[in-house]
């Protein structure tokens, strides 16, 4: 059952009750003139992090907060929950939720207030959910203290809650705890959650940035249901601009703590005004159009392990299994990662690796990069095999992983954590390692004042650059990148992407990129390999794979795919826009 398909039996007893009220105002939230300050420990100046912000959220209602990392959109949103740092302070000429006024309460009024008027969704469901609580426990949880509903009551409640959310089994996955369910599922869990206590906002803080392409159309579909047909007004907060064109009415475009820009969706893609907001819609990696009509050119038929450039990554049937843990007295049962995984990178050449979340793009990472064994089959780097300890130790492959701030030592220095790899070799002084550090964060686009930072100190973005650059200290001649981009804002996302490219050109390095956003691995990838549960079902140059996919896994991967114009939303039914408004190209 999906989600729409379940969402369109919801009866009307489960609609929030005020809702029926002939007399219910529209209107949600409403911001005249809020602003968020920060008062310094030392007891100097407020610091105004947000200023000026007016904002409105009706009713089945989908109000997008756009903007950079540090654009004061999550502020904003933490502002409605009550939960602002001790020493932030926040004031606004009229700021009321659900007829609520939020700027005199205390701390019993936000415990009420939070779960019955406003839910929340956070990024990232696996550390938002308690991990040694069932599924069924944490959502009965809210619905003892939000609705006081009896034992009976509150499981029959949370089993129509997960079947609401188009989960199979919701009985049985009362018992399960969040490990046990995929990204899609626990994100789901998490809506669950935040509708459990019948909440008039519903706020989605990222809710889609670390699931894969159909995953996260199925979580905004669900969402955009639920807004529908539960009364209820959503606050998106999202640097994904496909995401915005796909489910927002309005839009407000932040930037330092200030709106620079507010309209309909339509209205703003079709014509921005503000030069940031322009920046950013171009900015937004894109698939051309052209490439995704069907290839007839022969020379792009041959398959990938044919072109002829000597190859520098040969994988011949790659197996890997995991145990999966069972009771003691039950055999341990083993699951197959990778499936007899076979193709080749030529030098100097990027190979996009591309697939669903478990269809095994991390496990193959972490084999190539000698984090991980294969159980079978063989691995060939630059003609040796990498079976051998002293090719492995010799092999120049480095790896830069998704999350820049888990990657590095937060106790630290940027300048110690870059040449760390160098500070292990012999005949390096501390005063060739400072120089050298200095040299990689000028490679990287980063100041040499960024040495004496810790990581904490740095933007995300900033980050991922000092972690490209510890990578590239000991000169390696592969780079494997494991969803790089994923969690950065638009303009950070082009930024980093055009690095690597300058990088790849300057010191002729090969790459293997992985991503489960297409328009990323488009811009940066000559081949395609696709996955799918551990196989490859498809391989070949990049514009074939796109243009004229072969397998129907690749052709369900690009459908999947979200349109960056507003009036080919798939979750929302909008009228035509006027002949003379061009989309953005």
């Amino acid at each position: 059952m999906t989600a729409a398909q379940a969402l369109a039996h919801v009866p009307a007893t489960l609609i929030r009750p005020a809702a029926l009220q002939a007399g219910l105002a529209d209107s949600v939230l409403r911001y005249r003139n809020a602003s968020v300050s920060l008062q310094p420990h030392d007891g100097g100046e407020p610091l105004r992090l947000v200023r000026g912000v007016d904002l409105e959220v009706q009713r089945r209602q989908v109000v997008a907060l756009v903007g950079e990392s540090g654009s004061g959109k999550t502020l904003t949103a933490l502002s409605v929950l009550g939960l602002l740092p001790s020493n932030a302070r926040f004031s606004a000429e009229e700021a009321t939720l659900n007829g609520r006024d939020l700027r005199n309460l205390g701390h019993a009024d936000w415990r009420s207030l939070r779960g019955a008027d406003v839910g929340i969704v956070f990024q990232e469901p696996l550390s938002s959910l308690n991990p040694v609580l069932t599924i069924g426990d944490q959502i009965e949880e809210v619905l003892y203290y939000k609705r006081q509903l009896t034992r009976q009551q509150r499981r029959a409640e949370a089993i129509d809650l997960l079947a609401r959310m188009g989960l199979p089994r919701p009985a049985q996955l009362l018992q399960d705890y969040p490990f046990q369910l995929s990204g899609g599922m626990r994100q789901r869990v998490m809506l669950a959650i935040a509708m459990a206590g019948e909440p008039a906002l519903l706020i989605a803080d990222e809710p889609t940035t670390a699931l894969d392409n159909t995953v996260q159309a199925q979580v905004l579909e669900l969402m955009v249901r639920t807004a529908e047909q539960s009364n209820v007004g959503v606050l998106l907060i999202t640097h994904d601009l496909s995401v915005v064109a796909q489910v927002a009415d309005q839009v407000h475009v932040m930037r330092h703590g200030e709106m620079v820009e507010s309209a309909p969706v339509q209205q703003l893609f079709a014509r921005p005004q503000a030069p940031y907001t322009r920046q950013l819609l171009a900015l937004a990696p894109r698939i051309p159009a052209v490439v995704r009509q069907p290839l007839v050119d022969a020379a792009l038929q041959q398959p990938l392990a044919a072109q002829e450039s000597p190859p520098i990554l040969q994988l011949n049937a790659v197996s890997k299994y995991y145990q999966q843990p069972r009771a003691w007295h039950f055999k341990p049962q083993k699951h197959l990662a990778l499936d007899r995984v076979s193709f080749s990178l030529q030098r100097g050449r990027t190979l996009g690796l591309v697939g669903e979340s478990g269809s095994g793009k991390s496990s193959l990472a972490r084999i190539i990069a000698g984090l991980a064994q294969a159980d079978g089959g063989s691995l060939g780097f630059d003609g040796a095999d990498l079976s051998d300890p002293a090719v492995r130790a010799a092999a120049s492959i480095q790896m830069v992983f998704q999350d820049p701030y888990a990657s590095l030592n937060p106790r630290m220095r940027i300048g110690p954590l870059i040449t760390e790899p160098l500070a292990e070799q012999p005949g390096w002084t501390a005063v060739q390692l400072r120089a050298q550090a200095a040299q990689l964060l000028d490679m990287v686009g980063l100041p040499a004042s960024a040495l004496d930072r810790f990581a904490h100190e740095l933007s995300g973005g900033q980050r991922q650059r000092v972690c490209i650059a510890r990578a590239l200290s000991v000169q390696p001649q592969l780079l494997i990148c494991d969803e790089p981009v994923s969690a950065l804002d638009v303009s950070v996302q082009a930024e980093i992407l055009a690095l690597l490219q300058r990088l790849k050109k300057d010191l002729q390095l090969s790459m293997v990129f992985i991503a489960h956003g297409l328009e990323s691995v488009y811009a940066i990838s000559d081949d395609i390999v696709v996955l799918e549960k551990g196989r490859v079902v498809e391989a070949g140059p990049r514009d074939q794979v796109f243009g004229a996919p072969q397998h129907p896994y690749t052709r369900s991967l690009l459908a999947a795919m979200l349109d960056i114009d507003p009036a080919r939303s798939r979750f929302k039914a909008r009228p035509a826009p006027q002949a003379a408004l061009a989309r953005v190209a």
